[in-house]
């Protein structure tokens, strides 16, 4: 009631001319004071007697003022259910995009990645897995499996395994995702992306092969992806070694040396096993190099090479320098310790490139380079010796030398190389013979020469190896500890192969004018007869690599490719000059050789079972390589696929052949029969020379890396069964298990 009698006062107030008004409010308020009870009726009764028109006390319902407020609200309200169920009341589907989360430089997936689908609105969870699928983009291949995960409107689908690298995949969102006021995804959205190969090695500074680099220079190696940093920290190795600081940007890895670098000095890094990508894939086997710039006179090898185990006691100590020295300079440049007696001379090394002059030392007149230390007697063995070059030795125009001091260590001369494995290895500094257990234990070095061993044999009793280097070819009594000189003086001298007699030696000869008098047979160091009147390797041994070195098929024509009979009386010849066969009768009765229409391009080998030869060769001219059988009579009889090398035990034969991504593995089969078993299959390796143990149980050969090559995997074994696959040396070509 006070509200009301309020709002009568206010209307007073705006009526004061009122007079009637005014007393009916008045005799309201006497009758309010009358009975609180009826006030109401009271209340009702005074107004209804008031004779004040409403009409005119309600005017202000019909100003325009009024109607302009009721139509202004009136469209408030309208516009408000509008934006109403415009804004609340949800009616668009939801949309989506597909992403790989993890993507290196050049788009392609890692192998530890996920898919993100992301949603624009909140959608119910059950219905977006369900309308998920990853598969290869291989017709028929299950879907992925994997698990998901929600981070906002982001479905996040995570493999359950790491992918195959190298692999195309699909990923798909199905329609009928329905957010979560039921509106449903109309389309489908879809990404095809593929997964990275093996990590590589992008680019390298200094460049490889680069000539002239700074002593200072940092090394840069940039992967083409991010990379396990410790790993590959661990799986690099430096030659020759230095100290250095590594540190990372990225998938680029710097090399500091703490140290300036030795100057005019090739040095080699490797990164292999165990570096891996930040996903666990394996690098491959990578090698660079580079020289440094050279000033004044530079040391260019050690011989034998600094921290080498098992030097052969015989060894001359040598220092290859980059330009002639001076000879006057030279006396008492090498110190040895413990004490060395012996002398020293400045040489320039033998070279059979061209047919200009002998393997000895050279006048103080000539442009020697070649520093020589050779002792009086042999080294100790299983002894550390300490070497020392002076500053003293100078260069022709007068320049000298820094000086230097390294370390090697002797090994035990062997008594035989019976159930040895032999093989050439250049880690004294130049390519020499070694000597192994079956194992690769107790590596030693058996030749000591200045120049690279390019081919060689060992006789049947493993006392004796005949070897050619430099043009030489020399005989060494590994009973005796002797080496004596075929090769007459002048000639160029490759391929020994000893008779099975173990009298004999066939050799390869170029006279001294450099022409080609073909294969001669020397006995107790004399000439006995020619055997073929041409047919011997081309000059250059010293400036080549060696074909297993190189990972090239074949063997070299500077080795040993001739096979005898078991009684010795036919020898089946692969020359070294055109790759031809010859049959050659070793009996003396002056039969003229027969030639077989073949190419070969390996070592045969005598197969007793079946009385004939096998050889690796070609009937085209080289465009294809098979094994042949080859009988007496001359006849060829295709065997089967090969690439190059073969070897045999009894009855059964490993081969090289070609796989089918280009690499060469070993290959066995029984001539007696039954299914031929690649025992290797790496595509990272290629394979050559084959060597059965004596038993026939195992095969050794040697590799290389696929990638690059002209860099050594080392000399491996395994069982002909394909298991046991064993890494018994580092570095080397050329296997031959002795028997």
């Amino acid at each position: 009631m006070l509200n009301l009698v309020g709002l009568s006062h206010e209307e007073l107030d705006n009526q004061e001319d009122d007079k009637h008004y005014q007393e009916r409010l008045e005799q309201l308020e006497e009758a309010t004071e009358r009975s609180t009870v009826h006030k109401s009726a009271s209340i009702g009764a005074v107004l209804s007697s008031c004779p004040v028109e409403l009409p005119n006390r309600l005017g202000l319902l019909k100003s325009g003022r009024f109607l302009r407020l009721v139509s202004a609200i009136g469209a408030l309200a309208l516009l408000g259910g509008i934006l109403y169920n415009a804004t609340l009341v949800d009616r668009l589907p939801p949309t989506c995009t597909i992403q790989v989360s993890s993507l290196t430089s050049n788009g392609l997936a890692r192998t530890l990645t996920s898919i993100n689908v992301s949603f624009s609105e909140a959608v119910r969870k059950d219905t977006a897995e369900g309308a998920f699928s990853m598969t290869e983009q291989v017709a028929g291949t299950p879907k992925i499996a994997g698990t998901f995960h929600w981070q906002g409107n982001k479905l996040i689908f995570t493999p359950s395994a790491k992918l195959p690298l190298s692999t195309k995949f699909h990923a798909h969102v199905a329609a009928g995702v329905q957010d979560v006021a039921g509106n449903t995804q109309g389309g489908s959205q879809d990404i095809d992306f593929t997964t990275v190969g093996a990590p590589t090695v992008a680019s390298v500074v200094p460049a490889t092969g680069s000539p002239a680099v700074p002593v200072d220079q940092p090394i840069q190696i940039t992967f083409d992806r991010e990379m396990d940093t410790q790993k590959v920290v661990a799986g690099l190795t430096l030659e020759p070694a230095i100290t250095y600081q590594a540190s990372w940007n990225g998938p680029t890895l710097t090399l500091k040396p703490a140290a300036p670098l030795e100057y005019a000095t090739t040095y080699t890094v490797k990164i292999g096993d165990p570096a891996v990508d930040t996903d666990g894939t394996k690098l491959l086997p990578y090698s660079t190099s580079f020289k440094t710039v050279g000033i004044g006179l530079r040391v260019t090898t050690l011989i034998p090479a600094p921290n080498t185990a098992g030097v052969s006691v015989d060894s001359q100590i040598a220092v290859v320098f980059d330009a002639p020295i001076d000879p006057t300079s030279i006396a008492g440049a090498i110190t040895v310790t413990p004490p060395v007696t012996g002398s020293i001379a400045a040489i320039s090394l033998p070279d059979d490139r061209t047919p200009v002059s002998k393997a000895t030392p050279t006048p103080a007149t000539s442009a020697a380079n070649v520093l020589v230390f050779t002792p009086d007697h042999g080294l100790q063995p299983d002894t550390t010796y300490f070497v020392t070059l002076s500053s003293t030795v100078k260069k022709a125009d007068g320049q000298v030398a820094s000086g230097r001091t390294w370390t090697f260590i002797t090994g035990v001369p062997p008594a035989n190389a019976l159930n040895q494995i032999a093989f050439i290895s250049p880690r004294s500094g130049v390519d020499n013979l070694w000597l192994m257990n079956p194992d690769g234990s107790n590596q030693r070095q058996v030749t000591a020469e200045l120049v690279p061993v390019s081919g060689y044999d060992i006789s049947g009793d493993g006392m004796t190896i005949a070897y050619g280097a430099g043009g030489v070819v020399k005989k060494l009594s590994l009973s005796a500890d002797t080496v004596t000189t075929l090769t007459s003086a002048g000639n160029f001298e490759y391929a020994p192969t000893i008779t099975p007699d173990g009298s004999g030696v066939v050799l390869a000869r170029h006279g001294p004018d450099g022409s080609d008098r073909g294969y001669w047979l020397v006995t107790n160091g004399a000439d006995t007869g020619q055997l073929t009147p041409s047919g011997a390797p081309v000059l250059g041994s010293v400036g080549s690599v060696a074909t297993g070195a190189a990972g090239d098929p074949g063997t070299s024509p500077w080795a040993s490719r001739a096979a005898f009979t078991s009684d010795g009386s036919i020898m089946l010849l692969v020359l070294g000059g055109s790759g031809g066969l010859e049959l050659v009768d070793m009996t003396g009765a002056g039969n003229p050789a027969i030639k077989v229409n073949l190419q070969g391009n390996s070592r045969p080998v005598w197969m007793q079972i079946d009385s004939a030869f096998y050889v690796v060769g070609s009937s085209d001219g080289g465009a294809t390589w098979s094994n042949w059988r080859v009988a007496l009579t001359g006849a060829a009889t295709r065997v089967g696929p090969a690439a190059s090398d073969l070897a045999s035990s009894g009855s059964n034969m490993a081969v090289i052949a070609n796989a089918a991504d280009g690499s060469s593995h070993v290959s066995y089969f029984s001539l007696t029969g039954g299914p031929t078993t690649n025992l290797t299959d790496d595509p990272s390796f290629r394979e050559s020379v084959p060597s059965f143990a004596p038993d026939g149980s195992a095969v050794v050969f040697g590799r290389v890396v696929s990638r690059s090559p002209g860099v050594s995997a080392g000399i491996w074994k395994v069982n002909v069964d394909g298991t046991g696959l064993t890494n018994l040396s580092t570095d080397g070509y050329a296997p031959r298990w002795v028997p």
